[in-house]
């Protein structure tokens, strides 16, 4: 037993020095946007700009004529972009109006968010005009509660695939 409980105090303590130095630090400025997903300005064209949301990250590609990655954060109201390789003059910041709309006349409780951003600031003019100016539909979140167009009413409905799947989907 004395054994045991020495290898358990050898293993706690190597975990202790070695854990920060095995581990990749964590970012403190990282935030969550709690906009996870993918977004698409025009749903229905499966070649489409999408503005794909994750964490503390961010990319956006499609038919715009513009493409870029690199950090996003919520700030109150405000999505804020940076740290993009393909817009050097800084971080952008458009303000974040949240609503929803119907799925293929599927139930209320089963409504996609949709996201309109506003141009606040941007010193890229090109992720400025493929960001601001319309409204954003989700396509698939991952996230409870909240669904998209492409994400599957229930259960079932995922299994079978016997909904009314939007086109561009697939």
């Amino acid at each position: 037993m004395l054994i045991l409980v020495g290898l358990l105090v050898v293993i706690v303590a190597g975990w202790i020095v070695l854990g920060p130095l095995i581990l990749p630090p964590a970012d403190p400025g990282a935030t969550q946007t709690g906009l996870d997903g993918r977004w698409t300005r025009t749903p229905d064209d499966p070649l489409a700009t999408t503005l794909a949301l994750s964490g503390p990250n961010y990319t956006i590609d499609g038919a715009l004529g513009f493409a870029g990655s690199g950090s996003a954060a919520r700030d109150g109201d405000e999505l804020v972009l940076a740290e993009d390789a393909a817009c050097p003059e800084g971080p952008g910041r458009y303000a974040i109006e949240l609503a929803d709309v119907d799925r293929a006349g599927l139930l209320p409780e089963h409504r996609a968010q949709t996201m309109t951003l506003t141009l606040v600031s941007d010193g890229c003019l090109a992720r400025a005009a493929a960001m601001e100016g319309a409204t954003w539909v989700l396509r698939a979140s991952g996230r409870d509660g909240v669904h998209g167009i492409c994400d599957p009413p229930n259960e079932e409905a995922a299994v079978t695939g016997h909904w009314p799947e939007p086109s561009g989907c697939s």
